[in-house]
């Protein structure tokens, strides 16, 4: 008599610790979690498993139900990912450099940005994607503002050597309409109005 109630206690306790690993492995299913801790979960609820096989069904219960919080610290911790501190202070100061009008070197700075973010193993590829996609228009913008000016610089540097001085003025000038901090087309403008006695 004293072995069938043993038994029936053992089926009983055995059937509570199934029901719970199966509702354990259900919210597991029902929820998306992070690459790789599918894996540990399933080894958890194998552990599980068999520590009711060998009478410890106190120590499979409070394993199982100790798993569930583990996963939903971890899924709060990737939904509020952040920009690393030095990724986001280089994106700070390339938009300095565009806000200044220094778009020579807002492109530079834009461009080491990118490198940075796409060695970065530590973010995932969602936050690599949204960190480029928040500087992308103002590299755009400074590359073809630097690319115009320059091609506006050449045609004065060619247009000075066939003499034609008004004209290579009016290419300095609309380098310098776009670009007013282009350094080169400034000190360029400033000499051929010196040396050709221009105002």
């Amino acid at each position: 008599m004293k072995k069938i109630k043993n038994v029936r206690i053992f089926l009983v306790l055995l059937l509570t610790a199934a029901l719970l690993i199966s509702f354990t492995l259900f919210s597991f299913g029902c929820t998306k979690s992070p690459a790789g801790s599918t894996d540990a979960s399933l080894s958890e609820a194998q552990t599980s498993q068999s520590v009711v096989k060998t009478e410890g069904q106190t120590t499979s219960e409070s394993s199982s139900s100790s798993s569930s919080p583990t996963t939903t610290t971890v899924l709060e911790t990737t939904t509020k990912e952040q920009i690393p501190s030095d990724i986001q202070a280089m994106i700070d100061k390339a938009d300095k450099y565009y806000n200044d009008g220094l778009f020579a070197e807002a492109v530079s700075a834009y461009r080491s940005i990118k490198s940075v973010v796409d060695k970065n193993t530590v973010i995932s590829d969602s936050l690599k994607q949204e960190i480029i996609a928040s500087y992308t228009n103002n590299f755009e913008d400074s590359k073809t503002i630097t690319d115009t000016a320059r091609m506006n610089y050449g045609n004065a540097m060619q247009l000075e050597y066939e003499k034609r001085i008004d004209e290579a003025v009016k290419e300095l000038e609309a380098a310098l309409s776009i670009y007013p901090k282009y350094q080169d087309a400034i000190d360029k403008l400033a000499s051929i109005k010196s040396l050709y006695g221009l105002k």
